[in-house]
């Protein structure tokens, strides 16, 4: 993966409303990049699928991958391929929740803010 790999971002949250979604800038894609790159692998683990938030999907296009970071685990899913990683401090929960802050509504931010690291 690389800087260069447009990063669409959707908040898995249920709300009866469309989930917000946007594209991180170039700055927030090479962080995001050199973030997974330090990701320690770890024994497969199952992704929280109740109401409510349930993290944020990313999705890149070249090559295809969606990208589930989650309550301190990130699922990386490709064609045939599933790993999962550790995210350790919740690092790229935040990066996310923050390029997400222009469009998510404050109360909402706010909201998410406060429940990272709550897992």
């Amino acid at each position: 993966m690389n800087g260069d790999n447009p990063v669409n971002v959707q908040l898995d949250i249920t709300s009866g409303m469309p989930p917000p979604t946007w594209q991180l800038s170039e700055a927030q894609r090479s962080a995001f990049f050199r973030m997974l790159e330090q990701l320690t692998p770890v024994e497969p683990q199952q992704a929280f699928d109740n109401l409510g938030n349930r993290g944020f999907v990313a999705t890149t296009t070249n090559p295809t991958r969606t990208i589930r970071i989650q309550q301190g685990f990130v699922w990386i899913t490709a064609d045939s391929y599933e790993r999962v990683f550790l995210d350790n401090n919740n690092d790229l929960e935040r990066l996310l929740l923050t390029s997400g802050q222009s469009v998510l509504e404050p109360g909402l931010y706010t909201m998410l803010e406060n429940g990272i690291g709550q897992n």
